[in-house]
């Protein structure tokens, strides 16, 4: 083998062992590039879930909230519960109904009864939930207390459970009128948004109808339906529980949509009921209470009829009347909307021809 053979065998051998070299080294430089990559990932991420953990928390308190729903249901007798929502206005509901009203469940052996369905198909649907929580017995009855649509716009959900819908004839028919006017409020001009607020609604009417009252006996409860202040409003009755349903009748911290009902001859109504045996009475809106708080209701209705009639007699218009006691600095009760609303139809009752047909008065029980 010539020199400049060897020469050159031994450059490509210097070559090669450079180049197997270079190849050796450039694993250690890649991983510690990886690592220094992978600490400035775990950086940024540190950094990001520090800025995120506080809303993460908010997210998941309020999907947790929302899971709850705003409502609690209490259980006032054994059976008997209470669903008793916040007072938050609804923005998927008719707006002259935005809150929620009181309802109620009645658990037998043989089914359930329902006392209101709430202002929307949605509350409907938690109400639903929470009796499922507690029987799968077949839901028999519903009652509507009223015709107002924070009382009876989630009937159709009990329609698929096979329910009768149980109300007076008035309201039944009241329910019917508020049908068609919604339907006419739908086509206005802004019925669009009126349209993005009850979508999907189907009101939905009683399918029977009571004149003065009516027993419901179901698994050895015995239920009892009266009829009160000219068959516009019902009253649901557990004597074995001695819970009273008022419905509209009785508001339990709210101020109260007095509209065309006589309130000389509810505050008799409600002086008489206070008399019965019952240990809770359940209001429209509101929480159950006692003998004291459906007192202090009715008091405010004394109250209300005593102001409104001074000032008439000393002469001064429905706008002084107002100004005067709205806002009222001696009660500080939700929907303060109402207040206004309740002075006036006050006012005109106590201005316009009374009638002189005797008053309907609950039979004592």
């Amino acid at each position: 083998m010539s020199i400049s053979e060897d020469s050159r065998k031994l450059k490509a051998e210097a070559s090669e062992v450079e180049s197997v070299g270079t190849v050796e080294r450039r694993p250690r430089k890649s991983a510690l590039r990886s690592l220094r990559r992978l600490r400035s990932a775990w950086r940024r991420a540190l950094v990001l879930a520090c800025l995120c953990a506080p809303f993460s928390l908010l997210l998941s308190a309020f999907c947790l909230f929302g899971a709850n729903g705003l409502y609690e249901v209490r259980e006032v007798k054994p059976k008997v519960f209470i669903w008793i929502p916040e007072d938050v206005l609804d923005q998927e509901s008719d707006p002259l109904f935005s809150r929620a009203g009181t309802a109620g469940f009645i658990v037998t052996p043989e089914g359930v009864v329902v006392v209101d369905t709430t202002n929307s198909p949605f509350h409907a649907r938690e109400l639903l939930y929470e009796i499922r929580r507690r029987t799968e017995t077949p839901v028999r009855y519903v009652i509507n207390t009223h015709s107002a649509g924070d009382h009876m716009l989630g009937n159709e959900v009990f329609v698929d459970q096979q329910a009768t819908l149980i109300s007076t004839p008035v309201a039944q028919a009241e329910v019917r009128q508020y049908q068609q006017e919604l339907a006419r409020r739908l086509k206005e001009d802004e019925g669009w948004r009126l349209q993005a607020r009850v979508r999907g609604f189907h009101v939905t009417l009683p399918t029977q109808t009571f004149a003065s009252d009516m027993t419901l006996r179901l698994g050895g409860e015995e239920i009892k339906l009266l009829s009160l202040l000219n068959n516009a409003n019902a009253a649901v009755y557990v004597p074995g529980a001695k819970v009273l349903f008022l419905g509209e009748l009785y508001q339990n911290g709210y101020f109260p949509r007095v509209g065309s009902r006589n309130v000389r001859r509810w505050i008799e109504m409600l002086r008489q009921v206070e008399a019965w045996d019952v240990d809770t009475y359940v209001p429209g809106h509101g929480p159950p209470s006692g003998k004291k708080e459906l007192a202090e209701f009715r008091q405010f209705l004394e109250w209300l009829q005593k102001e409104v009639l001074a000032r008439l007699q000393q002469g001064k218009f429905l706008v002084e009347v107002k100004r005067e006691l709205v806002p009222s600095s001696t009660y500080h009760w939700h929907a303060p909307e109402l207040a206004t609303e309740a002075v006036q139809a006050v006012y005109k009752q106590l201005t316009s021809p009374q009638p002189t047909a005797p008053s309907q008065e609950p039979t004592r029980q």
